[in-house]
């Protein structure tokens, strides 16, 4: 469950005489695990990078570049910023995670479902909730998944709804999300 604080930030969000039924939080580790295979791929690209620009850094230093204008040395010099930026915010990507969702809060009302982050409130009102589908996981997280995301480019459609709730408090939120598809109040 969330602490009043959470609570307050989540009924600003709610609409006039929508009320709140379940509200929890999801477990920013496991987020941060999944991140993990990025960091790991992080690594090399700096490795490299830092390879490549170091060898155009050496013969800078080496007066090989003497023959070049002064907006070719600096188009030189900038040509490497956005590796570099890949490659730490890959390496960065599990802390970066963690700090996301930290912040995240999961909520059930009598009229919607909604995800709201720090920047951001995603709403799924009664019409758009499809089957409910719960997975439980060993790690004692779970996922509920509620409605299909069409992407028309290509047809596609994949589930979304709240990813990495306790298990202890699945059983509560799937119950809300049910009464709410069925139209209970």
């Amino acid at each position: 469950m969330i602490d009043p604080e959470e609570q307050r930030r989540v009924e600003r969000k709610l609409d006039l005489n929508e009320r709140l039924v379940w509200a929890g939080r999801p477990k920013p580790k496991a987020f941060s695990k999944a991140s993990v295979a990025m960091m790991l791929f992080g690594i090399p690209w700096i490795f490299i990078t830092a390879m490549v620009s170091g060898g155009f850094a050496l013969s800078w230093a080496q007066g090989a570049m003497n023959d070049k204008s002064v907006w070719e040395r600096v188009f030189l010099c900038c040509f490497f910023i956005p590796f570099w930026a890949i490659g730490i915010s890959c390496v960065f990507a599990p802390l970066w995670q963690y700090l996301r969702m930290r912040r995240q809060i999961y909520a059930v009302t009598d009229k919607s479902a909604l995800v709201i982050g720090a920047f951001f409130t995603k709403r799924w009102r009664r019409r758009e909730i499809g089957l409910v589908d719960r997975a439980d996981r060993r790690s004692g997280y779970s996922d509920l998944l509620f409605s299909q995301t069409s992407y028309s480019n290509n047809g596609q459609h994949f589930a979304t709804g709240f990813h990495n709730i306790p298990t202890t408090e699945a059983a509560a939120a799937e119950r809300a999300l049910n009464a709410l598809r069925e139209g209970a109040e």
